[in-house]
């Protein structure tokens, strides 16, 4: 799932590993504004791409967040992609 947003871009993707981590990616100024810089790891280096872990309910806690700063200026800002559900990745 692609998210844009006042607060920054992310792509949030599931792990085969563990059904129950995902996997934001972003920017490292949106995942540091967001998450502690010390989870935050290198994905793709000549991309500036960052990723960081979390659990389902971290990701639930961190959509709410999105959702509740976005003020009623801003809705036309916020973006959701495609979701496919029946889509997994390996990361």
């Amino acid at each position: 799932m692609k998210i844009s947003t006042s607060k920054g871009n992310f792509k949030i993707i599931q792990t085969v590993k563990n059904q129950d981590e995902l996997l934001i990616l972003g920017s490292w100024n949106d995942l540091v504004n967001n998450f502690e810089s010390s989870r935050i790891f290198l994905v793709n280096k000549p991309d500036s791409l960052f990723g960081i872990y979390v659990c389902k309910q971290e990701c639930i806690d961190f959509l709410g967040e999105l959702l509740l700063s976005i003020n009623y200026n801003e809705w036309e800002d916020f973006k959701l992609g495609e979701m496919n559900s029946y889509r997994t990745y390996l990361a």
